[in-house]
């Protein structure tokens, strides 16, 4: 399925390569077309000059042929509009290619949102090169970009009628919008191309800037213009300087007044409108015109949106709260339009002597402001969470191998997985059924590179996937909510000096404090209910743990370890946890709670060589490989005979 989808994206990367060649020709065509006809004006403006006798059929030759001209300029302009998108179409195909590849350098890495004291994230490569987020993301806007981030860093698992919601709303993207989703990536490559053209101002990663847009919306918000600008009495003088400045000058034509007076209206008014409208039109293009590219994009993009027939209950209730802000933005983008239009001297003496334009400019940023300012922050925070949701839906039609979970409405910690694997391994990944009971503790032992860290990692990522309606990589996956913390990938702080075991214990007391947490809102909840709670806040928690206390020696950390894992047992906390110290395994019978610890493995074969199964199994691992290996290391590299 995976080659058919890497086909389907290089077939379209071809077809888009021809359609750019074809049309690039056509740009020659339209270029010398341009230049032929500039010549023929010309030469018929000569003639209409140099040529004695009746000459205005050059006059109109040379007309005709300005017409042409510009005729052939506007389908020339069209034709390199439909090559810059045509070219962003392919560029957006080619790095699907590339992704199925497992290149995925043209994506966000999501490095900025990296957070070592996260309760999962950073032990679950979440972020950073070659991460979830890195193969997820494929957001067009910075605000796409943040509202990813957030979901996929949940601590709180949303409600399951919110998870089924955007499960819904990510199946409706996904399966019968293709082309559309690849529109909508275009559009964040052509904001990517207009900005290494200099044609805006640059955003993290090429992107729209949705935190510069809200931010240039809140100084508008603040900004004050006189308000007599929009009264009615305004509007009536303004009309009124019109017509008698038109009536003026007809007068003069008729001879009944002087032609100085008309002269000076259009001077007087000029000077007047510049005047009163100078300040506050410096204060629109501080705010908003440095952004009109920005203000565009959300334009095509709210336009892109809705075009879209959405058949899921999110999607319409998300483009119905949209309905007013393409007009809106629209609008804003010709108030930015008209104030580019400025900078033209002669256009401006005359559109603000005899049309007073500037007036009406303002006037009209007025109006936009009153009707439309209250709900610009709403609207990009709708655009944001949906530009997260079409790179979910993405990722979903990329992976038509994974498949969707059930939802489990139960107060306790409920991970049922059949043919559980990495989404990140693909197709040679192991597959593994593995069972999660509440209240209980898997102790996972194995050799090194045997597949416990992997492991471990399969099982939190499937779990950020499933909070979020994301399918999953397994067969099947029966999963409640729950709460997740992991302690994997523990790491010095010399500059603070934090030591690697002192790093450790801070990790544990956080995961302490995160389990204590829910624990007295569960304890409290019972008493004032009788009864366990599974809403809100009231969650139980999951912890996935790799080697506990690696920074001190084999006793201590067997102590330390079976000590702290007698005492979390008390909360209402469930538990994964790896290691190499087979001793732990023994609390499966030896411990007060044994009946809740369970011990799996991840066994070897040795023989001539190491044989990874990378299968879990019942039992406690028998084989290790570190002395086998480092036998082997030396054998081969130090080549030191025996001394008698």
């Amino acid at each position: 399925m995976e080659n058919k989808l890497k086909e389907s994206y290089q077939h379209s990367v071809e077809k888009y390569a021809a359609e750019v060649a074809a049309l690039k020709r056509k740009n020659n065509a339209f270029i010398t077309s341009e230049l032929l006809l500039f010549g023929a004006m010309a030469t018929c403006l000569v003639c209409y000059f140099a040529l004695d006798g009746d000459t205005h059929l050059w006059l109109c030759a040379a007309f005709l042929s300005l017409v042409a001209y510009f005729l052939v300029r506007h389908f020339d302009d069209k034709n390199k509009e439909r090559i810059e998108h045509k070219t962003a179409l392919m560029q957006v195909c080619q790095d699907e290619v590339k992704a199925m590849e497992g290149d995925f350098s043209s994506y966000e890495k999501g490095e900025a949102y990296l957070n070592p004291h996260h309760a999962y994230a950073f032990d679950l490569d979440v972020f950073g090169k070659d991460s979830l987020y890195n193969r997820i993301c494929h957001t067009i806007t910075t605000g796409g970009s943040d509202a990813l981030a957030a979901n996929l860093s949940r601590e709180t698992p949303l409600s399951i009628d919110e998870i089924e919601s955007r499960r819904e709303l990510q199946q409706d993207l996904a399966e019968s919008a293709h082309q559309w989703r690849l529109e909508f990536f275009t559009l964040g490559e052509l904001n990517r191309m207009a900005q290494s053209q200099g044609l805006s101002s640059s955003s993290s990663h090429g992107k729209i800037n949705s935190a510069a847009v809200v931010e240039a919306m809140a100084k508008v918000s603040q900004m004050s213009l006189p308000a007599w600008f929009g009264s009615g009495l305004a509007l009536v003088v303004g009309w009124l300087l019109m017509m008698g400045i038109f009536a003026s000058v007809v007068l003069a034509i008729l001879g009944k007044v002087s032609v100085d007076f008309p002269l000076w209206w259009v001077m007087v008014q000029y000077m007047v409108v510049f005047a009163v409208c100078k300040s506050s039109l410096d204060k629109i293009d501080s705010n908003g015109g440095k952004l009109r590219h920005q203000l565009m994009a959300y334009s095509q993009v709210l336009r892109l949106i809705s075009q879209r027939t959405f058949s899921s209950k999110p999607g319409k209730e998300m483009q119905e709260k949209l309905a007013e802000a393409l007009p809106s933005f629209s609008e804003l983008e010709k108030i930015l339009s008209g104030y580019d239009r400025r900078g033209n001297f002669l256009g401006l003496f005359f559109t603000d002597s005899f049309l007073l334009s500037d007036f009406f400019l303002v006037r009209r940023f007025l109006k936009w402001k009153n009707n439309y300012m209250a709900q610009m922050e709403e609207w990009v925070e709708i655009v944001s969470e949906l530009d997260a949701m079409v790179s979910m839906a993405d990722f979903r039609y990329n992976h038509p191998e994974a498949t969707d979970v059930q939802m489990i409405d139960e107060c306790l910690v409920v991970f049922e997985a059949k043919n559980l694997y990495h989404p990140f391994l693909g197709a040679k990944a192991v597959k593994n059924d593995f069972c999660i009971d509440d209240s209980n503790y898997y102790i996972v032992t194995g050799a090194n590179m045997a597949g416990k860290s992997t492991f471990l990692r399969s099982l939190g990522i499937n779990y950020i996937l499933a909070m979020e309606g994301m399918p999953v990589f397994a067969d099947t996956l029966r999963i409640s909510r729950f709460r997740l913390f992991s302690s994997m990938r523990t790491s010095d702080d010399l500059t603070h000096g934090i030591s690697y075991f002192n790093a450790e214990l801070l990790r544990l007391e956080q995961l302490v404090q995160f389990c204590k947490g829910d624990a007295q809102k569960h304890k409290a909840n019972f008493a004032s209910q009788g009864k366990l709670a599974c809403k809100g806040d009231f969650l139980r928690t999951l912890i996935i743990l790799d080697e506990i206390l690696k920074g001190t020696n084999s006793v201590d950390k067997l102590n330390g370890s079976r000590l702290f894992l007698e005492s979390i047992a008390h909360l209402p906390v469930s538990g994964v946890i790896a290691t190499h110290d087979l001793e732990l395994s023994k609390m499966e019978n030896g411990s007060e709670q044994g009946r809740r610890f369970h011990n799996y493995c991840f066994e070897i074969d040795l023989g001539l060589d190491v044989t990874y199964t990378y299968k879990i199994q019942r039992g406690v691992a028998k084989n290790q490989n570190a002395t086998f290996l480092l036998k082997k290391l030396i054998e081969q590299n130090l080549h030191i005979d025996k001394v008698e």
